[in-house]
């Protein structure tokens, strides 16, 4: 389990955690950003880097339940799709323990992988993750 935190000037803005389930999925269960700074871009950013960190660590999928209200901006703006029921059920077969609101969908998109991530690069951000050098609490 991970926490990835936005900063500016030592100020979260943004934050999620993201439970990864092994290389076939990992589950983004809780989003924030601060009220005042919706509408910045900043949760695309962390979005895009908690991307790049799953493509790093292989894993095939993100699920997310989704407030009905927020669903739109999950379809439109990060490209999830709805999870078809039979796709869930097979899913909790081999994580039961993912976060389901009541009142919620479930959403799911492919990890996009990232090619711009040379094998410098995967050295480097390997290593400051375990440094801890990144915002990224495991």
């Amino acid at each position: 389990m991970y926490c990835a935190v936005l900063t500016i000037n030592s100020f979260v803005v943004s934050a999620g955690i993201i439970r990864v389930f092994g290389q076939e999925i990992a589950e983004i269960p809780l989003v924030a950003t601060s009220i005042a700074n919706h509408g910045k871009g900043y949760f695309q950013l962390l979005f895009s880097c908690i991307e790049k960190l799953l493509a790093f660590l292989n894993v095939k999928n993100i699920i997310l339940p989704a407030a009905e209200e927020a669903e739109s901006i999950w379809t439109d703006k990060f490209g999830f799709k709805k999870l078809r029921p039979d796709q869930l059920s097979e899913y909790r077969k081999s994580c039961c323990q993912m976060v389901i609101f009541q009142g919620t969908s479930m959403l799911q998109k492919e990890v996009p992988i990232h090619q711009l991530i040379s094998s410098i690069e995967r050295r480097e951000l390997y290593e400051h993750l375990n440094q801890g050098r990144y915002d990224f609490l495991e």
